[in-house]
């Protein structure tokens, strides 16, 4: 029997501005846009894969490959920030498949790329996931780079086997869930031809004065007014959980769910969890 939800049958693509863009098309219902993190072997699969079979039988689930990761091409240089090349996308793929409105859920960068999106685009927006976005918290009690992003530019600067999985284990609570094949499969993703580069190059863009806004992301939150659900795990060591404080308090319609023993990856380690919270709170709006 051929499994509805798996990755041959969900994958598809599409051209935006030249580029061509894969993603998962899977469910029916109100239409409901996922997008990835960053970090090496990323992939809208990688992050949200395991949450299809749940989120379709309630939404129609497009989980975008942003460009330059997983399977998506990207434009041959970045000359923008990352976040404006990444919200114009999911623009242009909203367009092609002529969606006038959808839910967004964003995780970490995925999640800054959907604030960004809904900022430009605010009619475009329905109701927001943001699972412990980039960009739009302020931690004050911990280091900065956090643990997480220096083991991410770590590897970046010396992609090897043994600094990926010291990147992995900052994204979770339970180390355990980090299995031999896991790692493997994170390590292949990660090294393939031209995903370091591109890797490095959306990084660079975030550093670089010369391309950065004048006002920054968070400072921006109170122009919204989607209603929200802001999801953040506990023992998060990449966006620390006092970065929630801030959203939460700027966005003039929003919720915070904070998830215990759990990471980064709340989708992941608190799958369960996480998949009825974002049933409940979009389908507030059916």
């Amino acid at each position: 029997m051929v499994d509805a939800h798996s990755w041959e049958a969900t994958s598809a693509s599409v051209t935006v501005d030249g580029l061509r863009l894969h993603y998962h098309d899977a469910g029916s219902g109100p239409p409901l846009v996922l997008l990835h993190g960053s970090g090496p072997g990323v992939s809208g699969w990688a992050n949200f894969g395991g949450n299809l079979p749940s989120l379709a039988e309630h939404f129609r689930c497009l989980v975008l490959d942003q460009p330059g990761f997983g399977s998506s091409e990207r434009p041959a240089r970045y000359e923008r920030n990352y976040l404006r090349i990444a919200a114009d996308a999911v623009r242009g793929f909203l367009d092609s498949l002529a969606i006038p409105r959808a839910h967004i859920l964003g995780n970490s960068m995925g999640g800054a790329v959907a604030v960004r999106f809904a900022l430009e685009h605010s009619d475009r927006v329905d109701r927001m996931v943001l699972m412990a976005p980039g960009g739009v918290g302020v931690p004050v009690l911990g280091p900065q780079p956090s643990e997480g992003i220096k083991r991410l530019l770590e590897f970046n600067a010396d992609p090897t086997r043994e600094r990926l999985t010291a990147w992995l284990r900052t994204m979770v609570s339970d180390e355990s869930m980090l299995t031999e094949e896991l790692v493997e499969r994170r390590y292949a993703e990660a090294t393939v031809p031209g995903a370091i580069t591109a890797l490095r190059d959306t990084y660079a863009t975030f550093s670089d004065p010369a391309l950065a806004d004048s006002v920054p992301l968070w400072a921006e939150l109170g122009r919204l007014n989607h209603p929200v659900l802001l999801a953040w795990g506990q023992d998060d060591r990449v966006t620390p959980v006092e970065g929630a404080l801030l959203p939460a308090r700027q966005l003039c319609n929003a919720d915070l769910r904070i998830f215990g023993n759990c990471g980064h990856w709340v989708q992941i380690e608190r799958r369960d969890a996480f998949e009825r919270s974002v049933v409940d709170f979009l389908g507030a709006g059916l």
